[in-house]
C-alpha cells in the first residue's frame, strides 16, 4: 500500500470518526421536547418508570378499589383480580418465550434459540417490562393493563409447542371491569419471531379520556454483547412515518421525549443485533407516536433506556378492537423485509456514513451471504470474498502502480525543473504539465484509482461491523467471535495489556509494514513504513476480528499483486533514472524536446 493510499484511507477514517462531533459543534443537539420523570434515574433498576407518563397529582392505582362517590360514574372499579399466579411458555422455530398474568399478560422472557449470550445461554430480549396498555379515565387515573394479574381465558395448560404440523397458538388474558372487560390477546406462529397482539376493549366508551390509549413497548432491550459501550452505542429508538424515518438518542445523563403526530407505520428500539418493533395493522387509524430516552450512568458507562408508543383512537363505541404485529428478534435484513413495512431499512442505517455507502453494503451484502451458503465457515468466506475482491479491483490496482512507475521513471526530471524554476511557479507548472503530456503521465494517475476503491472497502467494512451475520461465528483456533476482536489468552496478565492480546491487528499492521517497504523508494519517506502501520494498529486494536482479517488478506494478496505486476511489467525490476534524458533539456532548452512531443502527438 503506497504512501497517498494510506493517507487517503486516514484521512477518510478521521473524517467519519469526527464528523459526528464536528456536526454537533456547529448545529448543537437536535432540539426535543423535554419531560422530567417522576422517579430517580440515577438508579438503573427503577427505569420502568421512565416510560410511563402521569400527573402528578393522580394517586398511585392499587390492587384494592377505593370508594367511589355515585356522582362520578365515570371511575373505573376493577371487579376482581384472578388469584392464581401463571406463566405459559410458547416455542417455535426460532424463539420461547414466557407470559405472565402478573402484569396483564405481559413477556416476561424472550429467549431466540439461535443467537447465544455471550456469557453463556441463549439471548433474552426482554429487560424489564415489556408490552404496556394504557389510557387515562375521566378522574385523572393512569389505568395500565401491567398494574393487575389478568385472568386467562385459554389456552388450559403452561406450555405450548409450535411445529408444522401446529403453526399457530393463541393465548388471551383479560380484566374484568365494572360495565365492561380489557382484552389482550397474543397470537404465536411457528415460523416468526413477531407475535400479533389483538387488544380489545369492552363497555369503556364512557371512561376513556380524550377518546385515546396508548399501547406501548418499555424499557428498550438488554445490552446482549460483550462490548458494552459497542452495542450501547448502536441503542436508539425510532418511528417511520409517511415513509420518513426518525430516531432519538441520547448522549449524556439526560431525559429526553420527542413526540409525533400523524400516521404511523412502526415504531422501534435498537441495539446493535437486535430490535424490538410495534407495528399497527392500519396505520391509517393512528394519531401518532412518542419517543422516549434516557441515559444513566453505571460505573462510567451511559446505559440508555427507551420506550416507544403509539397513540391509538378509543373510537364512541360499544367495543374497540385493533390488531398490532410485535417484532422481537435480530436486525436481520431479509427477516426484517418479509414484513412488508420497510423495517429493512434500519440495517446499516446507524449514522450518516452508513447512509451513505447503505447503497454499496446493499450489494455486498447479499453476495457474502451466497457464499456462506455453500462455504460454512465465515472466516473462509471473508478470506475467498477479500480473494474475489482483489479480482475485481486488479485493473484499478495495476493502473494505479504503472502510474506510480512512471511518476518515479520521471522524477529526476521533475527534481531538475522544480529546482530551475522554483522561483517561477508559473513557468514551473508549465514545465511540468509538458513533461506528464510529453511521457503520456496522468499526474492523478495512481491516486483515482485508489480512490475509486474506497467506497467499496468502507461499504465492506460497515457490512463486517454492523450486521448480525458474523456474530458469534467462529473461524480458527482462538477466533472464536468474528464480530468481536480476537483475544489469544496469554496466562499471565501484563500491564497496559492485560491476560491477552489481538493477533490479527498486529498481524495486519506487520502486513502493512512490509507492503510499504516494497512500494516506498524514497529514503525521506521511510519513516511512513512505521508511522502509518502503527497508527492503523492503534485505530483497528479493538475492532471485529472479521474486520482485521479481511483486511490482513487484503494486504497479503496486494504484495502478491505488486510482485505479479512489478515482474510484468518491468523483468529486471524499475527502469534506470532517466539522467540521459534530462541533459538535452537544460543544455539546449526545449527546442529538442519541443518537436519530440509533437512527433509523439502526430503519432
Amino acid at each position: 500500500m503506497d504512501k497517498r493510499t494510506l493517507i487517503g484511507i486516514i484521512l477518510i477514517i478521521l473524517i467519519t470518526m469526527l464528523m459526528p462531533y464536528y456536526q454537533r459543534l456547529i448545529m448543537g443537539d437536535r432540539p426535543l421536547p423535554e419531560q422530567r420523570l417522576a422517579q430517580d434515574t440515577t438508579q438503573v433498576a427503577d427505569t420502568s418508570a421512565l416510560t410511563r407518563t402521569e400527573p402528578e397529582e393522580a394517586p398511585q392505582l392499587t390492587a384494592e378499589v377505593e370508594p367511589v362517590e355515585e356522582t362520578v360514574p365515570e371511575e373505573i372499579t376493577v371487579i376482581r383480580q384472578d388469584t392464581t399466579y401463571r406463566e405459559i411458555r410458547v416455542e417455535n422455530q426460532y424463539l420461547i418465550a414466557v407470559l405472565s398474568n402478573e402484569k396483564g399478560g405481559n413477556p416476561i422472557h424472550w429467549e431466540l434459540k439461535h443467537y447465544k449470550y455471550y456469557l453463556g445461554g441463549n439471548v433474552n430480549l426482554i429487560h424489564d417490562n415489556g408490552l404496556e396498555l394504557e389510557f387515562t379515565n375521566r378522574d385523572g387515573k393512569v389505568i395500565s393493563l401491567s398494574d393487575y394479574r389478568a385472568f386467562v381465558r385459554f389456552p388450559d395448560h403452561d406450555n405450548i409447542v409450535l411445529d408444522e404440523n401446529n403453526p399457530t397458538a393463541e393465548v388471551e388474558f383479560y380484566l374484568p371491569v365494572a360495565g365492561g372487560k380489557i382484552v389482550k390477546k397474543m397470537i404465536f406462529y411457528y415460523d416468526r419471531y413477531s407475535v400479533d397482539v389483538v387488544v380489545y376493549f369492552e363497555g369503556l366508551q364512557n371512561y376513556v379520556i380524550n377518546r385515546r390509549y396508548l399501547f406501548s413497548w418499555e424499557n428498550g432491550l438488554p445490552t446482549t454483547e460483550e462490548n458494552i459501550r459497542d452495542d450501547l452505542s448502536f441503542s436508539r429508538a425510532y418511528v417511520y412515518m409517511a415513509g420518513e424515518l426518525e430516531d432519538l438518542d441520547v448522549s449524556k445523563v439526560e431525559e429526553k421525549q420527542a413526540d409525533f403526530n400523524g400516521r404511523v407505520n412502526w415504531t422501534a428500539i435498537r441495539n446493535k443485533y437486535f430490535l424490538a418493533s410495534l407495528i399497527p395493522a392500519n396505520p391509517d387509524e393512528t394519531y401518532g407516536a412518542m419517543l422516549k430516552a434516557s441515559g444513566v450512568d453505571d460505573g462510567g458507562i451511559l446505559y440508555k433506556y427507551f420506550s416507544c408508543t403509539i397513540d391509538m383512537p378509543y373510537t364512541p363505541e360499544q367495543s374497540v378492537r385493533d390488531t398490532f404485529t410485535v417484532y422481537l428478534g435480530p436486525l436481520d435484513y431479509d427477516v426484517l423485509k418479509k414484513y412488508g413495512v420497510d423495517l429493512q431499512i434500519l440495517v446499516m442505517n446507524k449514522d450518516w456514513y452508513e447512509r451513505l455507502f447503505r447503497p454499496i453494503s446493499l450489494l455486498i451484502l447479499p453476495a457474502f451471504k451466497l457464499l456462506h451458503s455453500v462455504i460454512p465457515n465465515y472466516g473462509l468466506v471473508i478470506i475467498i470474498f477479500s480473494i474475489l475482491i482483489k479480482i475485481i479491483l486488479h485493473p484499478l490496482t495495476k493502473k494505479s502502480y504503472q502510474s506510480m512507475s512512471e511518476m518515479q521513471y520521471i522524477q529526476p526530471l521533475i527534481a531538475e525543473i522544480r529546482e530551475k524554476y522554483k522561483h517561477d511557479p508559473q513557468r514551473m507548472n508549465k514545465e511540468l504539465m509538458r513533461i506528464y503530456k510529453e511521457h503520456g503521465i496522468n499526474p492523478l494517475g495512481g491516486c483515482l484509482p485508489t480512490l475509486l476503491q474506497m467506497p467499496l472497502l468502507f461499504a465492506l467494512f460497515i457490512v463486517f461491523r454492523s450486521t448480525i451475520q458474523l456474530r458469534d461465528q467462529p473461524f480458527v483456533l482462538w477466533i472464536t467471535d468474528l464480530s468481536n476482536p480476537d483475544k489469544l489468552y496469554l496466562g499471565v496478565d501484563l500491564p497496559l495489556i492485560g491476560d491477552n492480546i489481538h493477533v490479527l491487528p498486529i498481524f495486519m499492521a506487520l502486513t502493512m509494514i512490509w507492503q510499504s517497504r516494497m512500494t516506498i523508494t524514497d529514503p525521506k519517506q521511510k519513516f511512513m513504513v512505521y508511522i502509518m502501520p502503527v497508527f492503523m494498529l492503534f485505530i483497528f486494536y479493538s475492532l471485529p476480528s472479521g474486520l482485521n482479517l479481511y483486511y490482513s488478506v487484503f494486504n497479503v494478496l496486494s504484495m502478491i499483486q505488486t510482485n505479479m505486476i512489478k515482474k510484468k511489467m518491468h523483468p529486471n525490476g524499475l527502469p534506470e533514472k532517466p539522467a540521459a534524458k534530462a541533459a538535452p533539456p537544460a543544455a539546449k532548452g526545449k527546442r529538442k524536446t519541443e518537436p519530440k512531443s509533437r512527433k509523439r502527438t502526430k503519432k
